[in-house]
């Protein structure tokens, strides 16, 4: 990860991303190995889920990283998934309110400001990110203020973050057609805050497959798009897609595993929600996003192609 990240700062892109949506690795132990390897690239999570950590370790994390890479942090928020969170026994109770608080507490805690909330899903008694023996607060000085984006997808999640972030990550597998009914609930969100859209930075996580040849490109995508539809159904309802196409596809891999839910993606579905083809047909379908007011476009290359789509599409980006 540290390699990639270097190589893709040298390539030109601005930031590099790290996820923990599954149980792989968390975010900010890459983060910050990323952000002491390179020199300007921002850093950021995308995302840390708001139900499996407090508000203050959170707080206490991203200060620690802003100390390593001063005013290149971005803490990324997120509900995460339902079905990864009952594993491991977290009831996914009141997402949209969870992230709102979160945000609330966090941007006090960041500037080293004493906090005492409380909410409907958390409680803080005067807490405060501070070093007692030093008798300081790391506060932020200089005015490096840590911004807070929202991984969403629903209509009310967008909302608010067009209320209260400082950036919003449309979720990957989305349409261009999405991406037009998310700024429409952003920019509301936005409004009621007395914002306007332009405020909130909307970025677009585009999951990326890349190859000389088209068919191999597309090919790669189809196991990874039948496994999001079938898993995760807040992505299979706000992908657009037919319902029975979708249902199909959900019977598929229930019936056969992946590789049967697979045949059932049609070229058409992975151009719909993929960034998917030759270099040239990927630089196009990233224009289209951007066409549709996307601020900055997050890839994620599928499988083991991060170097062919760094080197392929770094200058695009």
């Amino acid at each position: 990860m540290v390699r990639l990240a270097r190589r893709a700062e040298a390539a030109g892109f601005e930031s590099a991303w790290v996820a923990e949506t599954r149980m792989t690795r968390d975010a900010f132990v890459p983060m910050a190995a990323i952000a002491q390897a390179t020199e300007r690239m921002h850093v950021g999570s995308a995302i840390v889920n708001v139900f499996n950590r407090s508000p203050m370790v959170i707080a206490v994390t991203l200060t620690s990283l802003r100390e390593l890479a001063p005013h290149r942090v971005i803490g990324g928020l997120g509900a995460g998934s339902p079905l990864i969170l009952g594993k491991q026994g977290i009831a996914f109770h009141r997402p949209v309110t969870r992230l709102r608080e979160y945000v609330q507490v966090l941007r006090p805690l960041l500037a080293g400001d004493p906090v005492t909330f409380s909410g409907e899903t958390i409680e803080l008694d005067d807490v405060r990110i501070e070093d007692i023996a030093a008798g300081t607060s790391p506060g932020l000085g200089g005015g490096d203020v840590v911004p807070l984006y929202l991984g969403v997808t629903g209509p009310r999640a967008l909302e608010l973050g067009g209320e209260v972030a400082d950036g919003v990550l449309i979720n990957g597998f989305m349409s261009t057609a999405y991406v037009d009914r998310a700024l429409d609930r952003i920019g509301r969100g936005a409004a009621r805050a007395g914002r306007a859209l332009d405020d909130v930075d909307v970025c677009s996580l585009l999951v990326t497959s890349c190859d000389e040849r088209s068919s191999v490109a597309k090919d790669r995508a189809r196991r990874l798009i039948a496994m999001y539809l079938s898993m995760f159904a807040n992505i299979a309802r706000e992908s657009g897609l037919d319902e029975s196409r979708v249902a199909h596809t959900r019977e598929r891999f229930q019936a056969g595993g992946i590789d049967a839910a697979a045949a059932t993606i049609d070229d058409d579905i992975v151009d719909t929600l993929t960034v998917a083809g030759t270099p040239d047909e990927c630089a196009a379908r990233m224009d289209a996003y951007r066409a549709r007011g996307v601020n900055h476009l997050v890839l994620s290359p599928i499988g083991d192609t991060h170097e062919l789509v760094i080197d392929a599409l770094g200058a695009t980006c």
